[in-house]
């Protein structure tokens, strides 16, 4: 949807609008599903994954009449506001501006969780649902933003591949790259500050498998070297892991309306 935004009206960041709103909607769904209704967060995330790589396919057919890939389209590649710092700015002009986004969430979210009240009614909620209700919170309506943001994120993300990193959309560019970020808050131990130092880990060894498949007359073949940053995740899991006894948020996952409580 980011490149159908941009494509549509030329402006990358109408691209970044629509998709950032498409990841609210589907996220939207999403909440309906596992929040409201109380089903299991596995199931709808996967038919809800499915569901729109199905839709992207059908979707590159329906607006561009191409299969597979869309036509490029205008894009956000660097970052010329920062060319005129001395010594740096040519390094910090050509950086995406969705690194600078990046930090930018970063610090939000740790000035959310450190320092405001919803933050701390957030937390609350993930750890201790019952106690936050007998306390006057509203589980339900904090677990819809909490979802719908995320959807929001999610977008985003997708924004950054499509017209941030490249300027088209294709098949299977994704490659499992929510399967890391799940990787990465695990590692990171749901601390925002440790699960963005995890990703950059994470995108490390993603850009060194992308250096080794450059590399002339390479023996081993590609599909090994893609596997790298998915065997990284899975090995530094394991041994992270290791004499840990906190595993995630308590009540993550598990539903807590009115409506399934009474079900």
């Amino acid at each position: 949807m980011a490149v159908v935004g941009s494509y549509f009206t030329g402006s990358p960041i109408m691209g970044i609008l629509l998709a950032m709103l498409v990841g609210i909607l589907i996220s939207a769904i999403h909440s309906l599903l596992t929040i409201t209704f109380g089903a299991k967060q596995a199931v709808s995330s996967m038919a809800l994954v499915l569901l729109a790589d199905g839709l992207a396919g059908v979707g590159v057919q329906a607006f561009f009449k191409t299969k597979g890939t869309t036509p490029t389209v205008m894009n956000l590649p660097g970052s010329p506001l920062f060319a005129h710092i001395p010594v740096i700015g040519n390094f910090m002009a050509g950086l995406s501006p969705f690194v600078y986004i990046g930090f930018g969430v970063l610090i939000g979210e740790i000035f959310l969780f450190k320092y405001t009240k919803f933050g701390f009614h957030i937390s609350v909620v993930g750890e201790n649902p019952t106690m936050a209700e007998s306390a006057g919170l509203n589980v339900h309506a904090i677990r819809w933003i909490s979802v719908l943001s995320s959807g929001m994120l999610g977008g985003l993300g997708g924004a950054m591949l499509s017209i941030g990193q490249m300027n088209l959309y294709q098949d299977g560019m994704i490659a499992g790259r929510g399967y890391l970020a799940l990787g990465a808050v695990s590692m990171g131990r749901w601390n925002p500050l440790y699960v963005y130092g995890s990703s950059m880990l994470f995108g490390l060894f993603d850009a060194l498998q992308l250096w080794l498949q450059t590399i002339p007359s390479n023996p081993i073949p590609a599909e090994f070297i893609q596997m790298l940053p998915y065997v990284a995740i899975v090995c530094i899991l394991a041994i992270s892991s290791r004499n840990i006894k906190y595993f995630g948020i308590t009540s993550a996952g598990v539903p807590f309306t009115k409506y399934v409580s009474e079900r």
